[in-house]
């Protein structure tokens, strides 16, 4: 045991770190002036190689030997030595320089990202996209721990993951996700968002955002919430957990949904077993995994009618002027419009996945494919085109609207479709556990919800990978059709089909 012991405190160490580089990270995005911006990206690069250099230390590997010798590890333990592991091994393939450039390059990819989008203007962000896409590609053929350059990026978020197994799914779900799609949008029935795009006081959306969370139990001790460009989550220890989101004066769901979204990946974070704390366990089982948790309390829960039941109410009272003698039940259908749309993070949760396939498809061919940067934008609005049926009208509403590829983030976009599927899946398994869950909803209970998933996934952290974690939870490995039959249910009624 002492030498499990020796190896968790080693890693200790990196993984704080790796948290004061969160920091820097979470400080440009949110405070920091723009001018800081070149000084800032060398912090980040700088804390990246110190990283990189400790975990392929000769002196890791002895550790990683030591602690691999010790009989009879129980789950935690195994999944300490099995993490470790595969941080060295991917640490060994990777030169220094290449992982000080990407994250230099990342930084910067960001501004120019920024400043392309305000601008509308792909040509901005081409030079850097084109190095950081270059860059990903060398990463890829140094790492090559899955069977293909683009398996090998997606591993890095959904551990054991390939592209075949994810285009299988992938394959399964869009015609069917098509077929809904075409047959609500071919309802007489359909429902207005005309509601939601009333005149919404910024300051008032921004504190009953407050107030949503909190009774969502998103704890102020140990987290806090902010604005940026674009909500994210990050963590600065498992005591310190920081939001983000952004505020839409003209579209409600903009600020109240991106929060209850970004809550969801919180309250995963804010409640890992202390036994995990400070290792490298103190993540989630996998990207898709976590974007499952987010997923479930913005939609599953946060677009459901018992949840609005509860805080129709008390936005009524927030916003009078718009809501007051609004009826719930056309607030309720309101806030669940399926209607193709250009920008991924405001579709609805049926179209969603569509605009996952789309960068899933592309981002194949960008890693293994070699097509031209010149062509991304007009390849972009193509598959906007084919799959959702409509055009973008410039670059900001096309291929800019993501922040994923100024950081390099390639194998991230397949995770967010993953989690619709895993949530749907859980919340199934959850009803047959819990079969009065609804009408805790309705009264405002969310505790009891929330200590379900602690016991059964948050609790663990990365303790388990993903399919691992579905069969340990619903009994079976992952399977598409819980969430085809978890939309039919939801949206054939609101739209009276």
């Amino acid at each position: 045991m002492e030498k499990l012991q020796q190896l968790k405190e080693y890693f200790a160490e990196i993984v704080r770190l790796n948290y004061i580089r969160s920091l820097l990270s979470w400080d440009q995005a949110v405070y920091m002036p723009k001018g800081g911006n070149i000084g800032r990206s060398e912090q980040i690069a700088l804390m990246s190689q110190l990283v990189h250099k400790r975990i392929k230390s000769e002196k890791t590997n002895h550790l990683i030997k030591e602690a691999e010798k010790v009989p009879n590890m129980n789950d935690i333990e195994t999944a300490l030595v099995r993490e470790a592991r595969r941080e060295y091994d991917h640490a060994i393939r990777i030169p220094d320089e290449l992982i000080g450039e990407i994250s230099k390059q990342a930084s910067i990819g960001f501004i120019k990202w920024e400043k392309a989008r305000e601008k509308s203007d792909f040509s901005i962000f081409k030079p850097s996209l084109e190095k950081i896409i270059e860059l990903k590609k060398e990463y890829a053929e140094k790492l090559a721990t899955g069977p293909t350059p683009y398996s090998t990026l997606i591993d890095l978020y959904e551990p054991g993951a390939t592209y075949s197994w994810i285009s299988s799914i992938f394959t399964e779900l869009k015609p069917k996700l098509i077929k809904i799609v075409k047959k609500l949008g071919a309802s007489n029935n359909k429902p207005s968002q005309a509601v939601l795009k009333k005149k919404y006081d910024p300051e008032k959306q921004w504190q009953i955002s407050i107030e949503v969370i909190k009774k969502l139990n998103f704890n102020f001790d140990v987290a806090r919430q902010d604005k940026s460009t674009h909500p994210f989550t990050t963590s600065i220890s498992s005591n310190d957990t920081r939001i983000t989101t952004r505020i839409n004066e003209e579209f409600l769901p903009a600020c109240l949904f991106g929060t209850i979204h970004e809550c969801g990946h919180a309250l995963y974070q804010m409640n890992f077993m202390e036994e995990i704390h400070n290792t490298l366990l103190a993540d989630g089982s996998s990207m898709g995994i976590h974007e499952s948790q987010s997923r479930l309390w913005e939609n599953i829960i946060g677009r459901s009618k018992g949840f609005w039941k509860f805080w129709f109410p008390q936005f009524q009272e927030t916003f009078p002027n718009v809501l007051k003698d609004y009826p719930l039940e056309e607030f309720y259908r309101s806030i669940n419009v399926v209607q193709p749309s250009l920008i991924r993070v405001e579709a609805d949760e049926v179209s969603y996945a569509l605009h996952i396939i789309l960068r899933f498809e592309l981002e194949k061919m960008i890693v293994e494919d070699s097509v031209e940067v010149d062509e991304l934008p007009e390849l972009w609005n193509e598959k906007m085109e084919n799959l959702l049926g409509i055009l973008p009208p410039n670059d900001a509403q096309g291929i800019l609207q993501d922040v994923h590829w100024s950081g390099g983030g390639f194998g991230y976009f397949p995770s967010y479709a993953l989690g619709n599927l895993y949530a749907a899946q859980i919340y199934n398994k959850v009803l047959s556990d819990i079969p009065n869950l609804r009408i805790d909803i309705e009264n405002g209970r969310f505790s009891i919800l929330l200590d379900y998933l602690k016991d059964h996934i948050y609790q663990y952290g990365k303790t388990y990978y993903a399919r691992d974690l579905i069969k340990k939870v619903s009994g079976e490995d992952l399977n598409p059709m819980y969430f085809i039959n978890y939309i039919e249910k939801k949206f054939y009624p609101i739209y009276g089909i």
